[in-house]
């Protein structure tokens, strides 16, 4: 058995695993079925719950049954870059040639319930590093391919906080326009719970983002560090993507909580 085949059989292993404790998680009794209107329900483990059962998961937008505008489309399209399972499980297919990337982002992705495929982030930080040295001999080429990928990380980020700066906007004065409605009697229970539906859902897209763009920054730092204990000091370039980075990531948690608060 090659080394390859070897990785490959560990990474399914451990989907395998982390789906069946998210299958055993979930079979508890239903004990309180009461849905509060004010809040989205209680997140536990990318999975929310009223009681101890699960029910409408972020994947089931709350049971949002509309269409979404191209601003919130766009948003969920552009979220999917920063999604952890995503990019990492990309980069565990570049480093063993084989096609866990793919795997990771679709039904694998449900099955683990947004769980770590296999490796930490510091882990994740060696592979990305290793690949980088396997696909640039000299230290500056390589330290150059990263700082290319936070630039680009920054560049879709930056997009990601436009699109979502957007939709919050809306959807408070969505949100703003239905409650004075219903409170007038105007509209019915049903139709309040679609709209708040629609923001929790759009809620979960921007914090999903918000904590995989966290979690790949990390990532980046990591190598950084990396990097310079294996000698590397013209850092400087990457150093300023970083902190622009950074700097992007508080933007965008500020906007996820005013998410919350809507």
């Amino acid at each position: 058995m090659n080394t390859n085949t070897k990785k490959t059989r560990t990474l399914m292993t451990s989907i395998t695993t982390a789906a069946s404790l998210t299958l055993l998680a979930g079979c508890n009794t239903l004990t309180d079925a009461g849905l509060n209107l004010n809040r989205a329900p209680p997140e536990v483990g990318n999975r929310f719950l009223v009681g101890a059962f699960e029910l409408l998961k972020p994947a089931d937008n709350y049971g949002y049954t509309g269409e979404f505008s191209p601003s919130e489309q766009a948003l969920r399209e552009r979220s999917r870059k920063f999604d952890r399972t995503v990019w990492q499980g990309a980069l565990i297919g570049a480093v063993t040639g084989t096609a866990i990337g793919l795997v990771a982002g679709g039904d694998a992705e449900d099955a683990v319930g947004g769980a770590i495929v296999g490796a930490g982030l510091g882990a994740l930080a060696g592979m990305y590093v290793a690949n980088k040295q396997k696909q640039y001999s000299k230290q500056e080429e390589q330290l150059e391919s990263i700082t290319a990928d936070v630039r680009g990380s920054n560049r879709e980020l930056n997009a990601l906080i436009a699109e979502a700066k957007a939709v919050v906007a809306a959807d408070k004065k969505r949100l703003a326009d239905i409650e004075s409605r219903h409170k007038r009697g105007k509209v019915t229970e049903a139709e309040l719970k679609q709209v708040k539906a629609r923001v929790w859902s759009n809620r979960d897209v921007t914090k999903k983002a918000a904590q995989g763009a966290r979690d790949q920054y990390a990532m980046y730092k990591q190598a950084h560090q990396d990097l310079k204990s294996k000698g590397a000091t013209k850092t400087r370039s990457l150093e300023k993507e970083l902190d622009s980075y950074r700097k992007s990531l508080d933007a965008l948690d500020k906007i996820a909580v005013s998410v919350v608060e809507a």
